[in-house]
């Protein structure tokens, strides 16, 4: 079984990270293999929920919810880190920057800054000329005829098709699930609607039964 507590820990330290990052206007130092335990965090979390899938339906959704909360912060994080070394690129020298940064952030910075150069080149050097084009004789001009226009039928799309809703009564309390319409907070004895995907891996996991249309309550 996963522990989760060692996640939860990594968790606190990105946000604790984010934070920081927001309230200063420089590049914090950053440990020289933060993306590669990034990385290896996204993998292994991964790796255990598909494990966990068909055998264990609360320890799926609670590593669902770690992995969501992790992508959420990180993507967070990525983007206060990298709008700084995008301003940061447009410099001329970008060295005294660098000592903060990760090796990976090292190589992306130096990209951006001599894209930046080159870009800057082109708008100041005299490099591009336009070449005239030569004026056809007189006698060789041609009236090209207009292409005929043609009406095309628009395409008609295909309305998706609703997947069928089923009757279920839940069996036992569940922990939050995330699905595509929305989430579920699951309790002994609610009666609602789900599709019936959903309603499919709950049974199979002992959570919910059908209930037949028309049957009483």
């Amino acid at each position: 079984m996963i522990d989760i507590s060692k996640y939860d820990k990594l968790l606190e330290d990105l946000k604790a990270m984010l934070f920081s990052e927001r309230k200063s206007r420089k590049l914090n130092r950053i440990e020289p293999n933060f993306y590669k335990n990034i990385h290896s965090l996204f993998v292994e979390l991964t790796e255990e929920k598909d494990r966990v899938v068909s055998s264990d339906i609360t320890e799926y959704m609670e590593i669902t919810k770690l992995l969501d909360e992790v992508r959420k912060n990180f993507k967070a994080f990525f983007q206060v880190r990298f709008e700084k070394i995008g301003k940061y690129s447009v410099y001329d020298e970008i060295e005294e920057y660098l000592y903060n940064m990760s090796p990976e952030e090292k190589n992306i910075m130096k990209e951006l800054n001599a894209q930046m150069k080159g870009y800057y080149d082109d708008f100041t050097g005299i490099t591009r000329q336009t070449e005239e084009i030569p004026e056809m004789p007189e006698e060789e001009k041609t009236v090209e005829e207009p292409p005929e226009k043609t009406i095309t039928e628009p395409e008609i799309e295909e309305a998706p098709v609703a997947e069928e809703m089923v009757l279920v009564r839940i069996i036992k309390d569940q922990p939050p699930i995330a699905q595509p319409d929305r989430d579920y907070y699951l309790h002994r004895n609610d009666i609602l609607y789900i599709s019936g995907s959903f309603a499919k891996m709950l049974s199979s996991h002992g959570v919910c039964s059908y209930i037949e249309k028309g049957k009483k309550l």
